[in-house]
Formats: C-alpha cells, structure tokens, sequence
C-alpha cells in the first residue's frame, strides 16, 4: 500500500509512518518545511511541499492520512494564534480534497484528524459519534475540519474521521508537562478533579488509523479514546501511581486559567468520549486503563 501522509513529522506522524514501514508500506510525505522534512523522514517515497499538492494528481496513492495542523498547546491563545489552529487545518484538508477531486486514480480512503474537544464539556455522560458538536472555539473547529474531509466523498473516496482523546506517548511533550509536577512532588490535582479525560495510548491511535485504512467498513466520525474514561483526579492518582509519587496537591480553576488563558477551558472541561462505533466494528483496544498505559510509557512494568 502507498500512503500519502501530512503532519509526517509531528508526534502521531511518526509512529504511523515506523508502522506503516514494518507492515511493508510506501508513504509519500507532504510537508510546508521540506528541510525538516528530509531530516527526520526515512524510507519516504517521495516528499513535497504542501503548496505543490497538486503535482501528485498522477500518482498511485491506496489511502491519504490528514494529520496537519499547528500545535494546540504551542502558545497561549490570542484571536490571531486561534485563527493560525484554524486556518492551518482547514487550508490544508482543502488542498488535500482539491488534490483527490483531479486524481484520475482516486485513494480509497481518507483518513482526517479531528479532536475530542469537538463534544466539548459533556460532564459525565458518556458521548458518542453520533453527538452533536459543542459551540465552542474547538468544537466549531472540528466539526468544520471534518466537514472539510467529508467533501472528498463525493468524489467516491471513503472517509473516516478520527475524534483523538489525550494521547499517552513517551515522547509527549504535553506527557512530558503532566507529568513534570508529579516527579517534583508537586503533582496533584486539576480543577475540580470530577471532569473526565477521554484519553489514549499512541499504539492504539495507530492501530485505530491502521484499522480505518485497511477495514471498508469504517466510515464518519470515530472516537479515537479509550473504553475507560477517568475523571481527572483518578487520572492523576495513576499517574503519580506509577512514578511512586504522592497526588495531593490541588491546582484551582482560577490559577489554571491565569496561566493557561482560554486553553484552559479544554483542561477543566470534561468528556466521556466512548469508542462505540471502533469498538463495535471489531477494534481491539491494547491498552483500557491509564494505569496500564503510563506503565508502558514510563517503561515500567508491573511489580
């Protein structure tokens, strides 16, 4: 299978590409910083820059994965850095659509990020794929950016949107900062501690976006989070678990909005995003507790 990826060089990016390579793929990398691009990709097929999209019309491309976008966490909000997260995902799923509506060779499958945050604050009722989205900064972003992917529909191509919770990853940088107070011994928790976190290990994000390019009958918005949701408090508590700390200190609301700004808002709300749709389709997750998850991440094992 060839498959052409954007936001090849960002966290997700990467551990798709090492597995689509150990499966025996081919990827194609689009990317607005080619020099970057060469030096981190290896074994790439080919690497262009997104503005130059359209110069692959000719080529043989199975499935498109759309990771683009510039970082969430990357600086405090403003309304020119807010129009920055938007416009990067929204220019960048056109271009990919526009790219497919002139194949004569169209992919099978588009495969589109998207976020949780789409739900926005759901308390703790469990939310599914068919829940509407929440009027808000983020939630209006995702629905708009999965609008964007769906248009490629109509050209035939099957598209599959993937609603991420909070990723768990070794080399998270946002892993990296939750995790930070606790090995300081200051860690504790968030706000109330009674909003949930939809949350998920990198392996079954991948395996999520490998199983909706390889399963036909994987199709819209899927919850890309694990099947056990935890409040924020129990969150912590296993974070602090695994790295043998203690867990009870307390960050209030209005100190997480001094810092945070308006970001805050995806960290004191909460949601219970259940992977239905995924689960039901025959996904297998490896990873249903956070415990189990931060061991593996921490490289640690069970004692």
């Amino acid at each position: 299978m060839r498959v052409l990826i954007t936001g090849a060089t960002g966290l997700v990016g990467g551990y798709i590409i090492d597995s689509l390579l150990k499966r025996g793929d081919e990827y194609i990398a689009l990317s607005h910083n080619l020099s970057n691009a060469r030096r981190k990709l290896v074994n790439e097929k080919k690497i262009v820059n997104l503005n130059n999209a359209l110069l692959l019309k000719d080529e043989k491309i199975d499935a498109v994965i759309n990771l683009a976008g510039v970082n969430i966490g990357k600086k405090r909000w403003n309304p020119r850095f807010k129009k920055e997260l938007y416009d990067s995902r929204i220019d960048i799923t056109r271009r990919i659509v526009e790219l497919i509506s002139i194949m004569d060779t169209k992919p099978e499958v588009l495969v589109s990020a998207s976020g949780v945050d789409y739900y926005g604050d759901r308390g703790n009722e469990n939310v599914y794929e068919d829940s509407p989205n929440a009027d808000t900064f983020m939630g209006n972003l995702c629905r708009d950016w999965e609008n964007e992917a769906i248009k490629a529909e109509k050209y035939g191509v099957r598209v599959v949107t993937v609603r991420t919770g909070f990723v768990l990853a070794e080399n998270s940088e946002a892993v990296k900062r939750l995790a930070l107070p606790f090995k300081l011994f200051v860690g504790g928790t968030i706000g109330s501690g009674n909003q949930y976190m939809s949350w998920i290990h990198i392996e079954d994000l991948v395996g999520i976006y490998l199983f909706s390019i390889d399963n036909k009958t994987v199709c819209g918005a899927v919850n890309a989070a694990a099947p056990n949701a935890e409040t924020m408090k129990d969150f912590g508590k296993n974070l602090a678990k695994t790295l043998s700390r203690p867990s009870f200190f307390w960050a209030p609301e209005f100190a997480v909005k001094i810092i945070a700004g308006e970001m805050a808002a995806l960290i004191l709300s909460g949601r219970r995003a259940y992977p239905k749709k995924i689960l039901d389709l025959g996904y297998k997750f490896k990873f249903k507790y956070s415990i189990e998850a931060f061991r593996d991440i921490f490289n640690l094992v069970k004692t």
